[in-house]
């Protein structure tokens, strides 16, 4: 497979993760925005930046189960993209400011 079809197949399974989070609602928690959850994962994201690129870090694909593995190897490939995609699934209220921040943690797993 070429680079520019691998890169192609990447994105675009990328955009479908995206519309299925979306869709499935996966970070539809109604929380209070300085709630505990929210507090605990700034604490969270700090500790994993990474101090080259200044995002932080995506959980290990290895520890993800199933089809979902896929979409925590492409967070780990292309984070910076990620970092400029909001997330329009509520997760905002548990301190998510993108959709990288979905796979920091288990949050991502649909």
């Amino acid at each position: 497979m070429t680079k520019n079809k691998a890169a192609f197949f990447n994105y675009s399974f990328l955009l479908l993760a995206i519309l299925i989070l979306i869709l499935n609602g996966a970070c539809s928690k109604h929380i209070a925005p300085e709630s505990d959850e929210a507090k605990a994962f700034k604490v969270l994201k700090a500790k994993l930046i990474d101090p080259k690129t200044g995002l932080p870090n995506t959980l290990d694909p290895n520890r993800i189960q199933g089809e979902d593995r896929k979409g925590y190897q492409i967070a780990k490939e292309i984070p910076e993209v990620l970092a400029q995609l909001p997330c329009f699934c509520g997760c905002e209220a548990v301190g998510h400011k993108n959709l990288l921040d979905c796979f920091v943690d288990e949050h991502g797993v649909g």
